[in-house]
């Protein structure tokens, strides 16, 4: 970890989930409107077990709350060369703003380099503009807004997207 103060550090302990986390997980990301339990979250993060694949991190505080988590994959596609994204960052919002953020993402971006990924990329609603300022402060950047489509299976019910459009952030994990 780098960049975050002596302070933060000391009020927070980042280690990799755990099953145990799940509803806490699953709650912190109904902060940010995603309807989702503990169980749902403990079946993907049961899937995601390949740590050359797979990064999911929580940020627990001293007397066992999580304070937020972070998840990340490696990217590949044909077009271009692989990347680490970030699948979801999400922060308790009784402790925004005390650097939890930021030891999370520095987190996600050490185990990029780890797998050997040179850049870093994420998706960030078009509405959430303080979730933008954060990424721009801790040295991303906007690459371009795309629409998302998303089409669901005959036997699931269309998924609904109230924001289609979303912004895309990329980062050097070099830097």
């Amino acid at each position: 970890m780098k960049r975050e103060s002596k302070v933060v550090r000391s009020v927070c302990a980042v280690r990799l989930a755990k099953p145990c986390d799940c509803d806490a997980m699953a709650e912190l990301a109904r902060q940010l409107g995603y309807g989702c339990t503990g169980d749902e979250v403990r079946g993907r993060l049961s899937q995601m077990q390949d740590s050359s694949q797979y990064a999911a991190y929580v940020a627990q505080l001293p007397r066992g709350q999580i304070a937020g988590w972070i998840g990340a994959y490696l990217f590949r596609s044909i077009e271009t060369s692989s990347c680490a994204e970030i699948s979801g960052l999400v922060v308790d919002q009784s402790v925004r703003s005390r650097g939890i953020g930021r030891i999370l993402l520095n987190i996600a971006e050490d185990w990029a380099r780890g797998i050997g990924c040179d850049t870093v990329s994420l998706r960030s609603n078009i509405t959430r503009d303080r979730a933008h300022r954060f990424y721009i402060i801790n040295g991303y950047e906007h690459v371009k807004i795309r629409r998302n489509s998303v089409r669901a299976s005959d036997s699931v019910p269309p998924i609904c997207l109230a924001t289609p459009l979303l912004a895309i952030v990329v980062r050097r994990a070099g830097k």
